[in-house]
Order: structure tokens, then sequence, then C-alpha cells
């Protein structure tokens, strides 16, 4: 059974309050928590966004089937090869309050892939086979 506190509320506020939609985004928190983990652990600072048009935010994609220029004008997106951890981590929170989706992205020694059914699968890049098993492995894992 899932827990409630897996599940967030989001606002989306419009026009000075004259309306407000809430909708449950469930698990996206955890899922951008997991997201800034791996990061962390695999010392990633720099990234490269690994997107498609067929990859987009499902919602977007089967809405307006929008082209990626688009997308990443709307997410401030200048260099798709040089996004900061800190900006992929604003993006996914940003799209993981859409629901899940189909995105990638590739850094030094790892690149981890979202699937629009909530995994992220990550691979090795240049890192040696004990080394990513280990990380792994401690995922998850907390002091105390």
């Amino acid at each position: 059974m899932v827990e409630f506190n897996s599940f967030d509320v989001e606002k989306d506020v419009k026009g000075n309050y004259k309306s407000a939609d809430l909708f449950i985004v469930p698990k996206g928190k955890l899922y951008v928590n997991l997201v800034e983990e791996i990061l962390n652990v695999f010392e990633e600072e720099t990234l490269e966004l690994k997107i498609e048009e067929s990859s987009m935010p499902l919602p977007y994609y089967r809405a307006m089937e929008i082209p990626l220029e688009v997308f990443e004008e709307k997410y401030g997106i200048e260099d798709e090869s040089k996004i900061s951890r800190k900006k992929a981590l604003e993006l996914c929170e940003q799209l993981f309050s859409l629901g899940f989706f189909d995105i990638g992205f590739k850094g030094k020694k790892i690149s981890f892939f979202v699937n629009h059914n909530g995994f992220i699968n990550v691979k090795p890049e240049n890192i040696e086979k004990k080394v990513f098993q280990d990380k792994i492995e401690g995922l998850g894992e907390k002091d105390g």
C-alpha cells in the first residue's frame, strides 16, 4: 500500500488567485530526491540533456506535439550539452509535476534515463564496474 506521504499536492494559481488548479503528483518529489541523490553519489556537476521530440513529457507531446525548440525555450535551456546539476533538478521538479515522461541526462561518469513508467535507468559511462556497483547499492541508505 502506498503511504499517504508519498503523494504531493501541487498548486497552479491563476491570475492573482482568480482560480487555482490543484493536482496530486504521486511520488513526484521522491523521484526528484532520488535524482538528486544519484547526482550527488556520482558527483555529477554538468550534464547533457538527452531528449527527443518523441521523449517529451507525455501530456505535452500528446496535446500539442510541440517542437523541441519550444520545449527548450519554455524551460530556459540555452545549451542542452551543458546543464548544471541545479538546472537539471529544477527541470525534473517542473516536469515531474506533470507526471512521468521519457527524458535522459548524460554526465561524465553516468547517464540516466527517466521512463514514463516511473523507472530511472542508470548506466555507467566512465566509471569502473565495481565502483558503479558499490554506489548503486548504497543509494537510499541513510546514516544513523
